[in-house]
């Protein structure tokens, strides 16, 4: 059995009910949310302790759901600021989760491959120039990414001469993205990159860190396949951007079971530079430059005053959400909204 949280101080929505089935599901999708429950209730799948990367061990739980329903209880470290969900599945149920059901879970079995595919690519121009933008490339550079999906990330940087790889543990996504363009993409981990012959002068992980079960092992990993000034490219859904950009002000856009952590560009930048990379560039959204550096820094110096002020965001844009909400079922009942219709 799933442990239940005590208090949830994001409110009552927050709270996981087996039940639920959402709306944003598709057929795919809640076949593949079925499977993962009787995972769980079967202790196929487990879930295990998950301490936060500055040490704490305890902190606020913030909601015990994410937007389909599954079991995902999200906890503030007090001390350092940095969301994450504690418990977490094991890491041999996420490598299955991944291999298995996450892809399905999130819609991709109701999705078309092709449209998916071509939005990829789109996505992968803008995030190429966000990048060269910034930082200079050597010609013909080595570019590595670390959960490439269907290696779309990857192809701006072939097309320009650079030497490219990819790794992603969903096969049909490896397999499909192979069929459509025929880059060195692999079915599985890093380590299949620590054969290429080559170290990195880029690594790319595009909405990737926040799924990392083990961050320092996997940080670490990778400074072992850059080059000694390699260049660190980190996407990820800002927890003080996303919520209002990417999710309608609705804090329940933001979570989803998958994701281990939850951070801003300071708790990211905080993480990154105990771990020996120094930033160049980044945003709240978050998108974010790293080169390795020799320094690392304390990580007992903590990220100044991010408890408060994640907090004091989540709790704002909840209340104003909650209003807005209030204000809707109030036109609705209210008949306010079929006056309107009927006027414009």
């Amino acid at each position: 059995m799933m442990p239940m949280a005590e208090k949830l101080l994001l409110g009552a929505r927050f709270a996981y009910r087996k039940d639920f089935i959402s709306p944003l599901l598709g057929p795919g999708a809640r076949k593949a949310k079925k499977r993962l429950e009787d995972k769980i209730e079967s202790g196929e799948y487990k879930f295990e302790k998950n301490e936060c990367f500055c040490g704490a061990s305890e902190g606020l739980v913030l909601s015990e759901t994410d937007r389909y329903g599954n079991y995902y209880s999200l906890t503030a470290c007090r001390q350092c600021g940095i969301l994450r969900a504690d418990p977490r599945l094991s890491r041999d149920s996420y490598l299955e989760f991944y291999a298995n059901d996450y892809r399905s879970m999130y819609g991709d079995d109701d999705a078309d491959k092709e449209a998916l595919y071509k939005f990829r690519l789109r996505q992968a121009d803008e995030a190429y120039g966000f990048i060269l933008r910034r930082v200079p490339l050597p010609e013909q550079s080595v570019v590595f990414d670390i959960g490439c999906n269907m290696g779309t990330m990857l192809l701006p940087f072939h097309r320009r001469g650079h030497f490219v790889a990819g790794v992603d543990y969903n096969k049909g996504y490896i397999d499909f993205g192979k069929s459509k363009h025929g880059l060195n993409i692999f079915c599985g981990g890093i380590e299949r990159l620590k054969g290429a012959g080559e170290k990195a002068d880029l690594v790319i992980l595009n909405h990737v860190f926040e799924h990392f079960i083990d961050i320092d092992s996997e940080l670490n990993g990778i400074r072992h396949i850059m080059k000694p000034e390699g260049l660190l490219f980190i996407s990820l859904p800002g927890t003080l951007w996303w919520i209002k950009h990417r999710c309608n002000s609705d804090i329940m856009g933001l979570l989803q079971n998958a994701h281990i952590w939850q951070l801003s560009l300071s708790s990211l930048n905080y993480i990154c530079e105990c771990l020996g990379f120094s930033p160049v560039y980044g945003d709240e959204q978050v998108r974010a430059i790293y080169k390795v550096s020799g320094s690392f820094r304390d990580r007992k110096e903590l990220p100044a005053e991010e408890y408060a002020k994640v907090l004091a965001h989540l709790t704002k844009t909840e209340r104003a959400f909650a209003r807005r909400l209030s204000l809707l079922k109030f036109i609705k009942s209210a008949g306010i909204h079929r006056i309107l219709k009927k006027n414009a």
